[in-house]
């Protein structure tokens, strides 16, 4: 997995998680993406920010700093998904 999807997919279930802290399979898949990013990548989150359109993840990879942009609306769109489906808001 390429490093910006990682990070595109880490971002999109992290909003998912916070959104939802107690829905155990959003909790497991943030923490599969994390490691993918750790283990994988060497990738240090540092921040996420938000600025106009964009998600601005601050990261370092082995002691070098980067950034990455994601729009607002393509990783919020799991999250809304999730919520716009019935059979996902039972009691999870």
């Amino acid at each position: 997995m390429q490093l910006v999807d990682a990070l595109s997919n880490w971002l999109s279930i992290k909003k998912v998680h916070e959104e939802r802290p107690h829905d155990l399979a959003a909790k497991e898949t943030f923490e599969f993406f994390t490691e993918i990013l750790t283990e994988d990548h060497h990738v240090n989150i540092s921040a996420v920010t938000t600025s106009g359109p964009f998600y601005i993840v601050m990261y370092d990879v082995n002691g070098k700093e980067n950034t990455e942009k994601f729009f607002i609306d393509s990783i919020d769109a799991l999250y809304e998904g999730i919520q716009s489906e019935p059979r996902f808001n039972e009691e999870y």
